[in-house]
């Protein structure tokens, strides 16, 4: 079998034109989303894997000429619909000792003017979660606040995933689609990377800061787990990677996420294995979230419009932040098959100037040159530690002429080299 991965382009970053050497992707775009596929006839058997995202189900075409409007561009655009968000938070971070004026307090949240169709930022929602995390006592607030986000579902816009008829269909509503992404997971977005016997999720974050994102992906993951158990009606055998050591609060990890747990690794992963995914999901008996819903899941998807179980109308936002679409932009830019797609064409395609684009990106606290890095890095990881091909091969996908190269490459991205990343 062909091995579908990403292969490198050259990209060039205007404020360091150094930058990103070797940095060259090269693979096509399904309808599905971003699949891509080794060339020259270099072969791995049995260790296919495509990139999934739904990009293209925005109708945005990831590097047509799609403009700004299909994307969040500030990290104060409201867009996350933040109600049961933020009464999750709040009712953890009490719970655990922290002060009501202090955890709101540079937020510009107001409990008293919050409503089920309160909108938020990426900025504001930050905020509040860095407040959650420096006043809430104990190792577990972060597990606590994706179970207490999982809890809301039932009267939040979340409820149409009731109509989900498998758990692969659940779970591609929970981790890919941005119509429950800023209801769900705001801070969150999951790439998705699949072999002939299991998906792998590995979680890009928007607005989190490095301090935020161990406690980010733990309160990530806690919530993808709850979820799926609350909604699906039974626990789904899921399993996760951390690229941290094995941590002393252990057993909280397993309370929430399960057994199946593995540290040191190369990527922050959930894992599902293909077999779980075709399982049916159980109807839900209780009468409290039976019929809260007036519109099918379908109806929610197509026309971004949900109506809550207290009557709320709310409209859900289909759209793309800005670090996300640059890095499926990063990913698509091979399709024109030219060398020197970067950050002017990147500013074009969003119809702002290359300043603008710098200053927007600088405000969810990243750049171009560090999402390119990102998208590298995990390539390479993808490439040694979970396929663990060889230097040649991996060279040859990365668009690396001479081995050297490759390994001053791999050094430069990871820490590591190459057979440090395959062990």
């Amino acid at each position: 079998m062909d091995l579908m991965l990403p292969r490198l382009t050259a990209l060039r970053d205007s404020e360091d034109e150094a930058a990103i050497a070797g940095a060259e992707y090269r693979h096509s775009t399904r309808l599905s989303g971003v699949g891509v596929s080794l060339k020259d006839g270099a072969k791995a058997p049995g260790m296919g894997v495509t990139v999934k995202d739904d990009a293209n189900e925005l109708g945005m075409g990831v590097i047509d000429s799609a403009g700004s409007a299909d994307v969040v561009m500030s990290s104060q655009d409201k867009v996350i619909v933040g109600y049961w968000l933020v009464r999750a938070a709040l009712n953890v971070a009490l719970s655990r000792g922290a002060n009501k004026n202090k955890l709101l307090r540079g937020t510009g949240i107001f409990e008293d003017a919050l409503q089920h169709y309160s909108l938020l930022s990426t900025k504001q929602y930050s905020s509040l979660l860095v407040n959650v995390q420096s006043q809430a006592r104990g190792g577990d607030v972060s597990f606590l606040l994706g179970g207490a986000f999982a809890s809301q579902w039932p009267s939040s816009p979340l409820n149409a995933l009731k109509a989900c008829e498998n758990v692969e269909q659940l779970l591609l509503q929970l981790t890919q689609r941005h119509t429950y992404r800023w209801c769900s997971l705001p801070l969150c977005q999951f790439q998705r990377f699949e072999n002939a016997d299991q998906i792998m999720l590995v979680p890009q974050f928007t607005g989190v800061s490095s301090k935020q994102l161990q406690f980010s992906i733990e309160m990530a993951f806690a919530s993808v787990v709850a979820l799926m158990k609350s909604i699906a009606n039974k626990r789904i055998r899921l399993s996760f990677s951390f690229t941290e050591s094995r941590p002393r609060n252990i057993a909280d990890y397993e309370t929430h996420l399960g057994l199946k747990l593995s540290f040191n690794r190369a990527f922050n992963s959930i894992c599902i294995e293909k077999n779980v995914l075709r399982q049916p999901l159980e109807l839900i008996a209780q009468s409290d979230c039976s019929a809260e819903s007036h519109v099918s899941l379908e109806g929610v998807v197509s026309n971004s419009a949900t109506q809550t179980k207290e009557g709320a109308s709310i409209e859900l936002q289909n759209r793309l932040s800005l670090p996300d679409f640059v890095r499926r932009y990063v990913y698509a830019s091979s399709n024109t098959q030219a060398a020197n797609i970067g950050l002017p064409e990147l500013a074009e395609t969003l119809n702002v100037s290359v300043a603008t684009l710098k200053r927007k990106l600088k405000e969810y606290g990243t750049s171009y040159r560090a999402l390119c890095e990102e998208v590298q890095r995990n390539h390479v990881l993808l490439l040694l530690s979970v396929h663990k091909v060889s230097n040649e091969t991996a060279a040859n996908a990365m668009g690396i002429n001479d081995l050297p190269n490759f390994r001053r490459t791999v050094k430069r991205l990871t820490g590591k080299t190459p057979s440090e990343l395959r062990i």
